[in-house]
C-alpha cells in the first residue's frame, strides 16, 4: 500500500491512476471517431422510429422542445462521467465508481441497477426489431405483443448480437461505424421527404388541443422518455478501457453525440407533426399515436410515398440491431467489472479471453436475455422499467466525482469538469428529476428491483470484509430510493396528487440536494472503513 493511501490522502481509484497500470486484457482499439460513432450509434437506436413521435404523443407539438431541454439537462451529467471515465478508464465503469467512492452498500445497489438496466435493453431491442418487421410481416406481431413466431425471430436476433459481441472490439467498432453512417443517411432521407408534406397549422390547431394539450405534466413525461434515446451517451464510459486516448475522445464523444442526436430527434418529431393527417390515422388527439409501433412508416404509407415506407422500416431495423450490439457489449462489461473488481458477482464473470472479450459475462447476458424475451411480449412491457433502472444508476456518478475531488485533489485528470461544485449537484438533480417525472407506475417497480441488489453483498462478503460503519456510510442510497417511491406516490406524478405541480417538483429538488450533500459527506468520511477492501481490488 502506498504512503499516500496509508495517510488517507488518496482513495483507491486514485492509487490506480498514479501507479503504472497493469494489463487488463482489454484491447485499446477504439480511436476518437470510433468512440464518437459508438456514442451516436448507441443514441440513434430503436428510439429513432418512435421516440420522437411518442414525445409528441405525451405532450403535443411542444414535445419537440423536450429534446432540447433534455439535451441541456444531460450535458452536465455526461461531463461528470467524462471526468470519471478519463481519470480512471474502466470498462463497465458506470457500475464501478460508486463502490469506490461510497462503499459496498451503494456499490451493490448501483451495480445491480446498472446491470439490470443493461439487461433490459436486450428485450427492448429485439421487441423493437420484430415489431418493426411486423409492419410487413404481421405474423410476427399481433398489435399488442409478439407471436410465437415473433419470439423465435427475436431469439435468433439475440444470438446474432451475441456472436458479434464475441469479436474483438475493433471489429465490433468497425461494424458499428458503418451502421451508424447508414442510419444518419436514412434519417436525412426520411426528414427531407416528409418536409414536402409540411403544414405549419398542425402545430397550433385547437382541434387537437393546440401547442401543449397535456400541460406541464405531459411535457415533463416527454422529457423522461427522451432518455430512451439519449441513454447511449454513456457508452464511451463503459468502453473507456478500450479507448486509445480517453482524455481526448470521451468528452468529445459525449458532447457531440448528445447534440447531434438531439437535433436529429427533434427534426424527426418536427416533420412528423408537420406532415400528420389525423383523419387518415383515425386519430382524434396526439396521445392516439402511442398505438403505432412504426409511426414514421405509417405516416409515409398514408402519404402514399411507398419508397419512404421501405426506408423508414430499414432505418428502424438497422438502428435497432446496431444498438443491440452496443448495449449488449455494455452489459457484458458491467458484469465483468462487478465480478472481477467489485466482487458482487461470481469471480468467473471477470474472465477475459485473448481477444479482450469478457467471455463468460457475454454468455451470461445472452442466456438471461433469451429468457427475458421468451417471457416478455411487447416493448411497452419493459421500456419504462429499463429507463428508470438506467437513470437511478446515473445519480451516484456526480457524488463519486465530488468525493474523489475531496479525497484525491492532486490526481491528474485528463478532463476536469469546470465549476464541478455547481454542475455536479445539478447533474444529480437532473437524473433524479427524470426518474420522478417518469411517474409512480414505473418507480414502484424499479425501486424494489434496485433494492434487491443488496443481496449481492452475499457474494461480496465471501471475498472481502468491512465493518458495520462501512455499510452505514452508504445508507443514504436505500433511504433515498424509499423516499422517492413514497414521494412519487403522493405527488402529481402519482395516484394521490396530494402535492400539486409544480410544488412537488420544487420540494423534490430541495430534498435531492440534501441527499446529495449527505452522500458526499458520507463518501469522504466513510472511505477509511472500506479503503482496505478497495485497495485490494484496485489495479
Amino acid at each position: 500500500m502506498s504512503d499516500a493511501i496509508k495517510s488517507g490522502g488518496l482513495p483507491p481509484a486514485s492509487q490506480a491512476a498514479t501507479e503504472a497500470p497493469k494489463a487488463s486484457g482489454y484491447k485499446k482499439d477504439l480511436g476518437t471517431w470510433s468512440v464518437v460513432f459508438l456514442a451516436i450509434g448507441a443514441i440513434l437506436g430503436p428510439a429513432v422510429a418512435y421516440a420522437p413521435v411518442f414525445t409528441v404523443a405525451y405532450a403535443g407539438p411542444i414535445g419537440i422542445l423536450s429534446w432540447f431541454v433534455a439535451m441541456a439537462m444531460l450535458i452536465p451529467v455526461g461531463l461528470v462521467y467524462s471526468e470519471l471515465g478519463t481519470t480512471w478508464p474502466k470498462a463497465g465503469g458506470i457500475a464501478h465508481y460508486p463502490s469506490r467512492s461510497n462503499g459496498p452498500l451503494v456499490g451493490a445497489i448501483n451495480g445491480w441497477s446498472s446491470f439490470v438496466g443493461y439487461l433490459l435493453v436486450a428485450p427492448v431491442i429485439v421487441f423493437s426489431l420484430v415489431e418493426y418487421a411486423g409492419f410487413y410481416f404481421p405474423a410476427l406481431y399481433n398489435g399488442s405483443g409478439l407471436t410465437i413466431l415473433g419470439i423465435v425471430w427475436s431469439e435468433i436476433a439475440l444470438i446474432a448480437i451475441f456472436l458479434i459481441n464475441m469479436l474483438r472490439i475493433k471489429h465490433m467498432g468497425n461494424i458499428n461505424n458503418w451502421l451508424t453512417v447508414v442510419t444518419v443517411i436514412l434519417i436525412a432521407v426520411v426528414v427531407i421527404a416528409l418536409l414536402f408534406f409540411f403544414h405549419g397549422g398542425n402545430f397550433t390547431s385547437m382541434s387537437y388541443g393546440g401547442l401543449a394539450p397535456y400541460g406541464a405534466v405531459g411535457f415533463f413525461s416527454a422529457i423522461t422518455l427522451t432518455i430512451f434515446g439519449y441513454g447511449g451517451f454513456r457508452q464511451p464510459i463503459d468502453y473507456s478501457e478500450e479507448v486509445k486516448n480517453p482524455g481526448k475522445s470521451i468528452p468529445l464523444a459525449v458532447v457531440l453525440s448528445i447534440v447531434i442526436s438531439g437535433i436529429l430527434y427533434a427534426l424527426i418529431a418536427t416533420v412528423f407533426v408537420g406532415a400528420v393527417n389525423f383523419g387518415a390515422f383515425g386519430a382524434t388527439q396526439w396521445s392516439d399515436f402511442f398505438a403505432y409501433g412504426s409511426p414514421l412508416a405509417s405516416e409515409a404509407q398514408i402519404l402514399a410515398i411507398p419508397s419512404i415506407v421501405i426506408i423508414a422500416i430499414i432505418l428502424a431495423l438497422i438502428a435497432t440491431f446496431k444498438d443491440g450490439i452496443i448495449y449488449y457489449g455494455g452489459a457484458a462489461r458491467v458484469g465483468q467489472i462487478l465480478g472481477k473488481e467489485d466482487k458482487y458477482f461470481p469471480k468467473g464473470m471477470g474472465h477475459l479471453n485473448s481477444r479482450g472479450v469478457p467471455t463468460y459475462s457475454v454468455i451470461f447476458v445472452v442466456i438471461v436475455s433469451l429468457v427475458l424475451v421468451a417471457l416478455g411480449r411487447s416493448l411497452a412491457s419493459v421500456i419504462f422499467l429499463m429507463v428508470d433502472a438506467f437513470l437511478i444508476s446515473y445519480s451516484p456518478g456526480p457524488i463519486s466525482l465530488m468525493v474523489f475531488r475531496k479525497t484525491a485533489p492532486n490526481v491528474k485528470r485528463p478532463f476536469r469538469l469546470p465549476a464541478a461544485s455547481v454542475l455536479a449537484p445539478i447533474a444529480f438533480i437532473v437524473t433524479n428529476l427524470m426518474v420522478f417525472f417518469s411517474g409512480f407506475a414505473a418507480i414502484e417497480l424499479v425501486v424494489p428491483l434496485d433494492l434487491a441488489g443488496i443481496v449481492l453483498l452475499v457474494f461480496y462478503n465471501r471475498h472481502t470484509k468491512t465493518s458495520g460503519m462501512g455499510y452505514l456510510y452508504g445508507i443514504y442510497m436505500p433511504v433515498y430510493l424509499v423516499f422517492t417511491l413514497i414521494y412519487s406516490y403522493l405527488s402529481s406524478f402519482g395516484p394521490k396528487h396530494l402535492i400539486p405541480f409544480p410544488w412537488d417538483t420544487v420540494i423534490y429538488i430541495v430534498i435531492s440536494l440534501v441527499f446529495f450533500y449527505w452522500a458526499v459527506y458520507s463518501g469522504v468520511k466513510g472511505s477509511k472503513y472500506y479503503k482496505g477492501i478497495m485497495d485490494s481490488t484496485s489495479e
